[in-house]
């Protein structure tokens, strides 16, 4: 999605919430706004990959469920649970490898305080099962549970006319989206329905762990609406906490004029500057903030780790966007590889298959690098972040990381130079590139080796406030 065409999507969904009754639109009990806003901007921002026609359908599908609910009631009785103090839920994709071990590198720092305190936490995944071993045994992957509440749900259709300016909503994304094969309606239903189950999954889990709070990451998926819901309706305050990019081009970080009785109750930020601009994006006056620093990088403040690379170093953290480099990007690692190492930096959602074309890619031009490649994948971000020379991203969170660790950063695009234009002006990262090889080359030669000093946010403390 190209910034002008997000800055339209995005006007279009802040005008569209300001003129309509979305606070109106209910399903099975709770506001579903916010839902249908992030999800469909996601879906338009990550594009369609597959059909998304209902296969819930016909007797056989219906001979399935029933047989797929008894065997998962059998193995639902061996999921035992204590009441916890704590609740920790995410996806998998937040776990890094750390010394030979998984570990979820915004909950673990938090866990290891906790534990100093004899607080009981318990985590909660979704995801593949993790099959390495996780840093001290935490982590409960949810999918058996949220199968068999899957088997269970006894669906029922969406009457959307009854949504006020529902038609408006559903005609612009399906222009947007502009593909015969796909229904924004069924979307909108396989969306909502796949909330009600995470819905009831945890009513089941938090009636078993009574936590006192939840910590949740990226609150505006799927699985993290169902428990938002499940914890309003018993009284629990959620906490979502920063893992990226936020800002008032963000659909579930900007715009809306109320909570709607579904979004976090706290927002956890990693830096004065991103809490005054989120205050400023969310219409809401009961919205509540805390400065919270990046738990990761709390973690690794005392860890040391020697790169031993040669030469100037240059990070460049890629997005899952297509095409992964640009042109005027490999003409500059071509034209400067044998004055700088180059180290690119896959994001989690990158797949295999664009991962292995990438490589590909890059051997094909003689400027794949094995040692390089390993370094700047096997290696905790924090560390790259902190000890290279310089950092290139479009629009990445890591931009903000860098910033935190005091490395300069280049930004690519539009959206990125709106998103950290704070930073610009701070002098830790600059813009303007327009897509040009003189361009980028010129910024490298100008800000590479530049550092700024940086203050860590004590996590003990916040951890002493909020908990």
């Amino acid at each position: 999605m190209k910034f002008q065409e997000r800055r339209e999507v995005i006007e279009f969904l802040n005008d569209f919430e300001k003129g309509n009754p979305t606070e109106d639109w209910v399903f099975e009990g709770f506001k579903v706004w916010p839902i249908l806003k992030t999800s469909l901007f996601l879906r338009l921002f990550w594009g369609i990959k597959e059909s998304n026609n209902s296969k819930r359908l016909g007797l056989t599908y219906s001979i399935k469920k029933a047989v797929k609910r008894l065997i998962l009631s059998f193995e639902i009785k061996n999921v035992k649970l204590k009441p916890s103090d704590y609740l920790f839920f995410s996806g998998v994709n937040f776990r890094e490898k750390f010394k030979g071990e998984s570990f979820n590198k915004f909950y673990d720092p938090i866990a290891d305080i906790l534990v100093k305190s004899s607080e009981e936490f318990v985590f909660f995944e979704y995801g593949n099962e993790i099959k390495e071993k996780t840093y001290q045994d935490r982590g409960i992957n949810i999918q058996k549970i949220y199968n068999y509440f899957e088997s269970k749900i006894k669906e029922k259709p969406i009457d959307f006319s009854k949504w006020k300016g529902v038609e408006g909503f559903i005609s612009f994304f399906e222009n947007k989206l502009s593909n015969p094969s796909f229904s924004v309606r069924a979307e909108m239903f396989e969306t909502l329905i796949k909330v009600l189950i995470w819905k009831a999954s945890f009513e089941w889990i938090l009636t078993r762990t009574k936590p006192r709070k939840i910590f949740l990451l990226s609150y505006y998926n799927i699985p993290c609406f169902g428990l938002l819901i499940a914890a309003r309706n018993k009284g629990i305050e959620c906490v979502d906490i920063q893992h990226g990019t936020q800002g008032s081009f963000h659909s579930a970080y900007s715009g809306f004029k109320s909570d709607y009785s579904i979004l976090p109750s706290i927002f956890w930020l990693w830096d004065k500057k991103t809490e005054s601009h989120l205050l400023e994006n969310l219409k809401f006056k009961n919205v509540k903030t805390l400065i919270g620093g990046n738990p990761w990088h709390y973690f690794l403040e005392n860890e040391k780790i020697e790169l031993k690379l040669k030469r100037p170093t240059i990070l460049f953290t890629l997005q899952p966007l297509s095409p992964i480099l640009d042109e005027y990007i490999l003409d500059s690692i071509i034209k400067t590889k044998d004055k700088y190492d180059w180290l690119l930096r896959l994001h989690p959602r990158i797949d295999s298959e664009s991962k292995e074309q990438l490589v590909s890619l890059l051997g094909s031009l003689n400027i794949f690098d094995s040692t390089l490649w390993n370094v700047a994948n096997e290696t905790p971000l924090p560390f790259l972040l902190k000890e290279v020379d310089l950092h290139i991203s479009k629009f990445s969170g890591c931009i903000s990381e860098a910033a935190d660790l005091g490395t300069f950063s280049i930004i690519l695009e539009e959206i990125g130079e709106t998103t950290y234009s704070h930073l610009i002006e701070e002098g830790i990262a600059v813009g303007d590139i327009d897509f040009n090889v003189d361009n980028l080359l010129s910024a490298i030669q100008l800000n590479i080796g530049k550092k700024k000093l940086t203050e860590t946010v004590d996590l003990e403390i916040v951890i002493d406030q909020i908990c």
